[in-house]
């Protein structure tokens, strides 16, 4: 992905998720096994026992739960911020209710540490039986042969239960290579003390935005880098790559695009890769933002935007449909390497964490505050629904281990369209040469 700072944070919440005092490697063992009863005294005899009669039934032995069964160790590596760790430990308190065998080690990188963190415990024998990371880990993690193939374990009611752009983020090479735990996305936040209404159509954006202008507003502060601007291809019936991982952005698809983006420009003033939108929006200098749902949080608790809103995408008057946001997921990982009980264990685990009991323990606003993986549970915070419903018609981020590859030429052509006056045609052709060059300079091409 993009070098950049905001592309950073987005992809892998290395800002967001990062704990104030930054220390690597603190590991919390929980050490869980079953409680054992005292045993009751024997009571004293005061009389003469009744005989049992020679033709009385015995009674069976009780058959213990398979789930008491289940020994192991889950050693967990994750980069959660406080308040998601106090809602996985009530998630961990609840598995250990029906797993009472089970232990846990818990341990804490900060997001720019723990993927050298893994390569090293890989190569050392020291890995993690799972690990918590951005569905875009997945792909290269499969592909270096790190991962666990969970296709066998992942039952068809499992499979039903997760909604399905967030399954789309484990599905990978013809095979199942990790669960979503949570999904995340970029929406379009609209600040209601600046901008009453949604906009219904593109061009009422731009038209409201333009209306906004001026000493005190940019109208909508834009981001037009890879994350925000590339999704946009669903509104003129496109994507980036096909069914087959293919690069697949047709001539018509990629100037209808960047005509889009053209239009969307006149509603205020464009960046690339940059937190100039974010801060604009945050002193109430911009009606909109395009940004990840990770912002929702910090976003309304903001002197700057006391009401804070999350709107459908406006309709394309060109094509008849909405513009979008990616999708993406944060994902659980099985990590090879682990001995049967610890994989028995963290299997359990896994599926456990796709049950509604955790899921709702995990989406609880005043904690974790995650957007669900499974795709009908109820939520509580206005924000949350809102948010799930943008998602729920979302672009999902493609799963391609290459993809840097695309990401400067097609911000070339969104750059050479939208701020230096280029034509769609030839700032696309550009994009298709340099994209072409780059496979063939990284051994990928034909």
């Amino acid at each position: 992905m993009s070098t950049k700072v905001k592309s950073q944070r987005i992809q892998g919440s290395a800002t967001l998720k990062t704990l104030s005092i930054r220390l690597v490697g603190i590991t919390l063992v929980i050490l869980i096994t079953a409680c054992q009863p005292t045993p009751s005294p024997t009571p004293t005899m005061t009389s003469t026992p009744t005989e049992v009669p020679r033709t009385a039934t015995p009674q069976p032995t009780p058959t213990p739960d398979p789930k008491s069964l289940i020994q192991g160790t889950v050693r967990l590596w994750l980069d959660w911020n406080p308040m998601e760790l106090d809602s996985l430990h009530k998630v961990i308190s609840s598995f250990h209710d029906q797993y009472p065998a089970v232990a846990f080690a818990l341990t804490y990188y900060p997001h720019d540490d723990l993927r050298s963190a893994l390569e090293l415990a890989i190569t050392e024998d020291n890995a993690p039986t799972m690990i918590f990371a951005p569905s875009s880990w997945g792909p290269e993690l499969w592909q270096d042969g790190r991962l666990l193939d969970l296709t066998i374990q992942v039952d068809k009611d499992l499979r039903s239960s997760i909604d399905p752009l967030a399954w789309n983020q484990v599905n990978f090479d013809g095979a199942v290579i990790g669960l979503p735990l949570e999904r995340q996305g970029i929406v379009l936040y609209r600040n209601r003390l600046i901008v009453s209404e949604a906009a219904g159509t593109l061009e009422e954006l731009v038209s409201m935005g333009q209306q906004l202008k001026g000493d005190l507003s940019v109208g909508f502060g834009l981001d037009f880098g890879f994350m925000y601007s590339v999704s946009q291809l669903a509104a003129c019936d496109g994507n980036l790559f096909d069914a087959k991982g293919n690069f697949n952005l047709e001539d018509e698809v990629g100037h209808c695009w960047l005509r889009l983006l053209r239009t969307l420009r006149d509603a205020g003033r464009v960046w690339f890769n940059s937190d100039e939108d974010l801060t604009l929006f945050e002193m109430g200098s911009s009606g909109w933002l395009m940004e990840s749902t990770l912002e929702s949080d910090r976003l309304s608790r903001l002197e700057g935007v006391r009401d804070l809103v999350i709107d459908p995408w406006p309709m394309y008057s060109e094509t008849g449909n909405r513009l979008a946001g990616f999708i993406w997921t944060e994902n659980l990982y099985l990590i090879k390497g682990s001995s049967p009980d610890d994989v028995e264990a963290s299997w359990a685990f896994a599926r456990f964490l796709l049950s509604p009991e955790a899921q709702i323990i995990l989406s609880d606003p005043e904690g974790a505050n995650h957007l669900p993986a499974l795709r009908d549970l109820m939520l509580s915070g206005p924000l949350q629904i809102q948010m799930v419903a943008s998602l729920s018609s979302g672009v999902p981020l493609p799963l391609q281990p290459d993809l840097s590859l695309y990401i400067e030429p097609l911000e070339g052509a969104v750059r050479a369209v939208s701020v230096q006056g280029a034509s769609p045609e030839l700032a696309l052709d550009i994009a298709f040469t340099k994209i072409e060059q780059a496979l063939i300079n990284a051994g990928s091409g034909e």
